[in-house]
């Protein structure tokens, strides 16, 4: 977006003292999401269901994936556009069960037909099948089932593996391509679509909505949530040591336009809320314009729109304008 469509406040904005430089996926792994281990293998994809549709067709798979320690069992759902074959994939995990995002609680979020229209498959996943939110979990998710000497990872780091699975599991699938394949989450789901697409290079274009603190937003930028308040209320997410920065953000050796940045010369795009002052829109902005030196020919792109947090189909349509330029 240029300029003049952005707030007023927005454009006086001026961006805090960054870390100099580059900084790379190691780094992150090491102060924020922890080290992703390797391994985890996609042995099975099960067709369970079809049901025709004008616009896309929705399928349900069921894929087990092999880890070190035990088997990982995902239920997938996919909608797959009439017509387009074979059809890029959005992975895009979901807070409340596949069916919610078609006629739940959930289905504002998920504008099926708009995505068919764009030319786009979208596979979805309840998040909570990769690992539970919860910092003493019942049932144990995917980081029991890796040796403890793997090292520490966070659940936000077992959300961006689990996203990458899931691209695994589309590989699979007839109609699907992983060529253009886009990561795309909101919230706590954003800042783990930001990780799998540092991470994983299949990922063309990754997607960040509202994503917040440890997400898009400079720690930098004061406003909204910070450090000693997402350690403290959701300490599974990271790893143990980036409590030790609470208040102390600027001692941090490095921020999140870097991130970004570490996803060049692949594409980004970041979408905000004028009303998400938790997730800090401005410092969501300042990053992208921190970032925007490491893309060339408008690689990364950002929109704001009036409104608070939530995931609406305006924001799909910015990002799925942006995703076929």
């Amino acid at each position: 977006m240029t300029d003049a469509a952005l707030p007023e406040a927005w454009q006086r904005a001026e961006l805090p003292e960054l870390p100099a430089g580059a900084a790379s996926v190691d780094d992150f792994a090491r102060t924020i999401y922890g080290r992703t281990p390797t391994g985890g293998h996609v042995t099975d994809v099960v067709l369970r269901s079809r049901e025709e549709g004008e616009l896309a067709h929705r399928l349900r798979h069921r894929a087990t994936i092999s880890c070190p320690l035990g088997d990982l069992e995902l239920d997938t759902l996919l909608h797959l556009p009439v017509g387009t074959t074979p059809a890029p994939v959005i992975v895009a995990l979901n807070f409340t069960g596949n069916d919610q995002t078609i006629d739940g609680d959930q289905a504002q979020r998920w504008p099926y037909a708009a995505i068919a229209a764009a030319g786009y498959a979208v596979l979805t996943v309840d998040y909570r099948q990769i690992e539970p939110d919860d910092p003493a979990p019942t049932t144990p998710g995917v980081r029991a089932l890796f040796p403890a000497e793997a090292g520490s990872w966070g659940a936000v780091g077992a959300w961006a593996w689990g996203m990458s699975r899931c691209l695994d599991i589309a590989a699979a699938i007839d109609g699907l391509t992983t060529a253009g394949a886009v990561a795309l989450g909101h919230s706590r789901l954003g800042k783990a679509a930001l990780w799998a697409g540092a991470q994983d290079e299949r990922f063309v274009l990754t997607v960040s909505n509202d994503s917040g603190c440890c997400g898009a937003s400079l720690f930098r930028h004061p406003g909204g949530e910070d450090i000693a308040a997402i350690t403290s209320r959701f300490p599974h997410w990271f790893v143990p040591s980036l409590s030790a920065y609470a208040g102390l953000e600027k001692s941090l050796p490095i921020d999140q336009h870097q991130l970004l940045a570490c996803i060049a010369p692949r594409r980004v795009y970041v979408a905000s809320a004028e009303d998400d002052a938790w997730a800090d829109p401005i410092g969501e902005y300042l990053a992208v314009v921190a970032a925007t030196p490491a893309f060339e020919g408008g690689g990364i792109g950002y929109h704001v729109r009036a409104g608070g947090h939530d995931l609406l189909e305006e924001d799909w349509r910015h990002a799925l304008t942006f995703a076929q330029r």
